[in-house]
């Protein structure tokens, strides 16, 4: 190898580095060798040629597979589908101006969800900024406020250092998207490193790998109120997916009593099948609301009390004792009176709570047989009512008789990926899932249409075992329908299931609340997404009958090919969502 020609990096073994003299890298490299060093093997985008050292240099090792998207969009959200399912940062790349630009929808999702995604951006060469330079733009200031944290790097010295602090602030604490961006004339450039240089800190390679804990008074303050409650309820966030406080949740309502709602975010926080689960709270419930409303305490953990979980802030009585657990100190109290704001990791936090409720007080709490009961007639009561709904024979397929089927096909440990909207709603009030973790992911941080089919993308590479399924809208597959193509040239053989009604189902049913059956713009023209599921090399069939559900669906988790099965759906508007939306009710 010559001496003009950067010398390969990321190993391909995990066998300690042995280099003594510096290593002449380019800028690319250098990124790439700081990504193998923080345990990155999976990466997303789409090249141009700002970033093509870093193309380069990992098109020369063999650690991390990159995905080439259609969009710069879809990378941003397959990346953030990975790193929630993985717990650990994912990457998300895209070049100068419109590339970048790309990943606002993507990052806002990411930001809003606590969601650890490393953007790495190419920027322009310094020596002609602000010349008018092709596809120039202040990508940067429109990134920034979808980020934790921007990370320039003007240096090509300073990249091992500033890549550490990325993945420093992805992970700590709330997690969140970092950017990282490299002007043109870094990323090309070439630098002598030393094995002293390359390093990372394995603590920032996953979230939570760093926890805290609350003060010990105020822990006391919790347990005395907890101690004192006689109908007290837990509201569960996706702060639990975070901390994989899975086992904590479960302690605490087997030996506490204390029964336990779910936001769409914490779906799956405590398996949906335990006596004491109260599924979805908020605009969209079955029997939890009865249970919040009717709390003298509630325990929040990991919930961020936004919109959607509280019924436009109607749901929480204004009286009710809060106790709240949270990363971030300014969640506590930042819209309910909080009698006690716990800050810490919600799984250390949870196990001191119940080892200190447990010396003071008998367990489980007073009266937690009776609602035990009590949510027992109520779930009874639910499932009577829902029955028909469920086992419906009505056509166009009844979309609680498809999630109905749908749960039937799959084995418990899959994973749902829920696009935006009403397959987001649908399915987080009425598909249950009978193990706790990270087998439902819906994008509630922006809850951008679209997210479906890259989400199941970026959660099927890092489940490689499990079955993934997209639940989409017609429009929300509509604008992501070219990753089928990325999906069958990366041999990834998960299902998307399009929930046909041939509009915007969700903009059109507010529209029916609202004015009475006065549309506009909400409709689209009757598509066989199969037949262009089948046009791209995949599988596809369409279900126009609800008795062909269980075949269809049996047959496209079967097959090793990306699959997709067009479910047939109402064309009501009235029956579009499974609630009134609280924005078209009278005040």
């Amino acid at each position: 190898m010559g001496s003009d020609t950067p010398a390969a990096v990321a190993p391909t073994t995990d066998q300690p580095r042995t280099e003594t003299s510096p290593r002449q890298l380019t800028g690319g490299e250098a990124v790439v060798e700081m990504l193998h060093l923080h345990g990155v093997d999976h990466a997303f985008g789409m090249g141009g040629f700002q970033p093509l050292p870093y193309y380069d240099a990992l098109a020369r090792q063999s650690t991390i597979r990159h995905v080439l998207i259609r969009d710069e969009k879809h990378g941003a959200f397959a990346a953030d589908a990975f790193a929630r399912v993985t717990n650990r940062p994912a990457v998300a790349d895209a070049t100068l101006g419109p590339g970048a630009t790309n990943l606002v929808s993507g990052a806002a999702e990411s930001f809003g969800a606590s969601v650890p995604v490393i953007f790495l951006t190419g920027d322009v060469n310094r020596s002609i900024a602000g010349r008018a330079a092709t596809q120039e733009s202040d990508q940067v200031g429109m990134l920034r406020p979808t980020m934790k944290q921007v990370v320039f790097i003007d240096l090509i010295e300073r990249i091992p250092e500033l890549v550490r602090r990325a993945f420093a602030i992805a992970t700590s604490g709330r997690p969140g998207p970092v950017l990282i961006d490299i002007p043109e004339d870094v990323f090309h450039g070439i630098h002598d490193f030393t094995t002293a240089d390359l390093y990372a800190d394995d603590a920032t390679r996953a979230i939570a790998s760093r926890r805290i804990r609350p003060d010990q008074a105020t822990l006391e303050r919790a347990v005395e109120l907890l101690a004192e409650a006689q109908r007290p309820t837990a509201i569960l966030g996706g702060g639990i997916h975070l901390s994989a406080a899975y086992g904590q949740v479960q302690r605490l309502v087997d030996e506490t009593g204390i029964p336990a709602a779910c936001t769409i975010s914490g779906k799956g926080a405590l398996s949906d099948d335990h006596p004491l689960a109260l599924g979805l709270c908020g605009r969209f419930s079955t029997i939890a609301n009865e249970f919040v409303r009717d709390a003298d305490l509630l325990l929040i953990v990991g919930c961020k009390l936004g919109e959607i979980c509280t019924d436009r802030w109607k749901l929480i009585p204004p009286t009710t004792t809060v106790i709240q657990i949270d990363i971030d100190p300014l969640e506590l109290g930042k819209v309910y009176k909080t009698a006690v704001g716990l800050w810490g990791d919600a799984a250390l936090t949870l196990d001191e709570l119940v080892d200190a409720l447990g010396d003071r007080a008998t367990l489980p709490l007073p009266n937690s047989k009776a609602r035990a009961e009590h949510v027992e007639r109520a779930r009874q009561a639910w499932q009577l009512e829902a029955r028909a709904s469920y086992l419906s024979s009505e056509s166009p397929t009844h979309v609680a008789r498809l999630l109905h089927e749908l749960r039937q096909a799959l084995p418990a440990e899959s994973i749902v990926v829920a696009d935006g909207g009403f397959a987001a709603h649908w399915s987080a009030l009425l598909l249950d899932i009978p193990v706790a973790g990270r087998h439902y992911i819906a994008n509630r941080g922006h809850a951008a249409i679209g997210y479906g089919l890259p989400g199941a993308l970026g959660a099927q590479l890092a489940a490689p075992n499990l079955p993934v399924v997209a639940l989409c809208g017609d429009n929300g597959f509509a604008m992501a329908l070219a990753e089928l193509e990325t999906a069958k040239r990366e041999g990834l053989p998960i299902t998307v299931i399009v929930v046909d009604n041939a509009a915007l189902g969700y903009v059109k049913a507010l529209q029916h609340g609202l004015y009475d059956g006065r549309f506009i713009s909400a409709d689209f023209l009757e598509i066989d997404y199969a037949d262009v599921a089948r046009s791209l090399g995949c599988w596809g069939k369409r279900v126009e009958e609800p008795g062909d559900l269980a075949e269809a669906l049996a047959e496209a988790v079967e097959t090793d090919l990306p699959a997709v099965v067009d479910v047939v759906t109402t064309r009501d508007a009235s029956k579009m969502l499974p609630g009134v939306d609280s924005r078209t009710r009278s005040a």
